[in-house]
């Protein structure tokens, strides 16, 4: 009746009708935007249970699990961690035997690479005769860590009172090499020729107790 009305005013007063069908155009967009969510809604849905009935327990994504202790993802083991000769990698060990089982007892080439050190140290004498002492002092930083870590190694599988000569022979000929770098480090040929003569005798005593 009020569109009636409107319509017949506008008539009368010779205006051209418009005639908008807003609430139309509102009902429709709000029918379209339910049934979006509705299928998107439903898609998910199906998507998600797929997923579980598939590959997955109840808590749990693929191989992410939340609850368990058999899943790749879980930082806990059935019996917790493990310490000892027995474990590996702080879990208890698997059925078998290690296969690196007495790998420290072999330092067959711990023995070849501190036998190439020594004969590397050994030869710096012709670099104190002609005071090329960049070089002296290098060399002895390079040759450091791997004669150091081969000479930790052969002394491990050495055992009672020729461990403990060991030992000894060890700490005596790197506080020489010290001692020797200092006097490279002055730049004092008789100081350093010394200390050299020194460092080959503690050398010789190491290499017959344990090489």
């Amino acid at each position: 009746m009020l569109s009636l009305t409107t319509s017949l005013t506008a008539l009368s007063s010779g205006r051209p009708v418009v005639t908008t069908p807003r609430a139309a155009c509102t009902m429709r967009a709000d029918s379209s935007r339910r049934d979006a969510l509705v299928t998107g809604s439903a898609m998910l849905a199906a998507a998600t249970t797929a997923v579980s009935s598939a590959s997955a327990k109840s808590g749990e994504f693929g191989k992410i699990g939340i609850f368990g202790m058999s899943d790749i993802s879980s930082p806990y083991q059935p019996g917790g961690p493990k310490s000892g000769p027995d474990a590996t990698f702080g879990y208890k060990k698997s059925d078998g035997e290690f296969l690196a089982k007495g790998y420290q007892k072999d330092v067959s080439r711990e023995k070849k690479s501190f036998l190439e050190s020594s004969s590397r140290i050994s030869s710096l004498q012709p670099k104190i005769d002609s005071k090329t002492w960049w070089f002296l002092r290098d060399e002895l930083r390079i040759q450091a860590y791997t004669m150091r870590s081969s000479m930790l190694a052969m002394n491990g599988v050495l055992e009672g009172e020729k461990k403990e000569a060991a030992t000894k022979a060890y700490k005596k000929y790197w506080s020489e090499i010290e001692a020797f770098d200092l006097a490279c480090k002055k730049k004092e040929p008789a100081l350093a020729n010394k200390e050299f003569a020194d460092v080959l005798a503690a050398l010789k005593t190491y290499t017959d107790i344990a090489a």
